[in-house]
């Protein structure tokens, strides 16, 4: 599940929870909670205007704001219960941005007042550059998901088509750049680290990408194993025009995955692909061929066996299949 908000980020609050459910007015028998931001040795963080949600058994019950000192008060809390504070929108805090904090378990009795402290943590930074046909993409929505968390953090490149991401919590990201509202987005992966301690968070600045109105063909190959696979970590495709002899190469991301996407904008054609896995400690370069041997696509050692696949201009062709990771035919 995907939760976006305003124009930055938002956490996944909790299952079933309404973002947008207004507190109820009153309450039968209702406490109250205060918070304080902290830092993770518990120093406060005066920072203003962050958002918070308290969420109660299954929807938001109530909102604040943090003020200067970085301190809110929820009141009117329906009780008993118990509930989970997370912060919502989060603003820029010089040149780094906190990320998303959460403190549960916090149990609201009627009439009493409970104060707790919401430790965050300096998050990481992404930042790249999208191009598109006449060069700079400007103005292209770009997502950044959290495949651990599900966590999602929103921008825009701007009139350079540079773009950046902050506050990024520790995880394995999924990042999208959208050419409009219905094409196919171009899709990429890194991984970053938030910062802990003296740890320092991740500056990760990725490669150009280019971001077409469409995409004409999206090659996969996943390991047979669904085990991430450090032999498509940076491997190459290369999709090669069966009636011209033209080919066309990219590589898959670095990121160790369990699968990996390439995307190409070609002519129309019946394409072979061809994978070249990296090498490892463990195993050597191969050179595999996408085929169809008892009916399912997968990658084989055999060039005799490639099948050639559709790419269709302007439409959406997505081919691909597993791969062993010790060679077989």
């Amino acid at each position: 599940m995907r939760l976006i908000t305003g124009t930055t980020l938002v956490v996944a609050l909790a299952a079933g929870a309404l973002i947008g459910l207004a507190p109820p007015a009153t309450a039968a028998g209702s406490g109250t909670i205060t918070v304080q931001l902290t830092t993770l040795d518990g120093t406060a963080i005066r920072l203003a205007d962050v958002e918070l949600a308290a969420i109660g058994a299954d929807a938001v019950v109530g909102n604040a704001t943090t003020d200067g000192d970085g301190t809110a008060t929820f009141t009117g809390i329906p009780a008993p219960d118990t509930v989970t504070v997370a912060t919502r929108q989060l603003p820029p805090h010089g040149d780094e941005t906190y990320t998303p904090g959460l403190r549960s378990d916090i149990e609201v009795r009627s009439g009493s007042t409970v104060s707790v402290t919401l430790p965050l943590v300096i998050g990481a930074t992404v930042q790249g550059e999208v191009v598109g046909p006449t060069g700079p993409a400007a103005g292209r929505l770009m997502y950044a998901w959290n495949e651990d968390t599900s966590q999602v953090f929103r921008t825009t490149s701007d009139s350079t088509g540079q773009y950046q991401f902050v506050g990024l919590s520790t995880g394995k990201y999924r990042i999208e750049a959208y050419a409009s509202g219905t094409a196919s987005p171009a899709v990429w992966k890194t991984r970053v680290y938030q910062q802990r301690g003296t740890l320092p968070a991740s500056q990760v600045t990725l490669s150009r990408h280019y971001a077409h109105n469409d995409y004409d063909l999206t090659v996969y190959a996943a390991s047979a194993s669904r085990n991430p696979s450090g032999q498509l970590s940076g491997a190459s495709v290369t999709v090669t025009n069966a009636a011209t002899g033209a080919s066309f190469s990219t590589r898959f991301s670095t990121l160790l995955d369990n699968e990996q996407t390439a995307q190409f904008q070609i002519p129309s054609g019946q394409y072979l692909v061809e994978l070249r896995t990296a090498a490892t400690s463990a195993t050597p370069a191969q050179v595999l061929w996408l085929a169809r041997p008892g009916g399912v696509y997968r990658y084989v050692t055999d060039r005799a066996q490639a099948v050639p696949v559709k790419a269709v201009f302007g439409g959406h062709n997505f081919w691909g299949g597993s791969f062993s990771e010790t060679a077989s035919r």
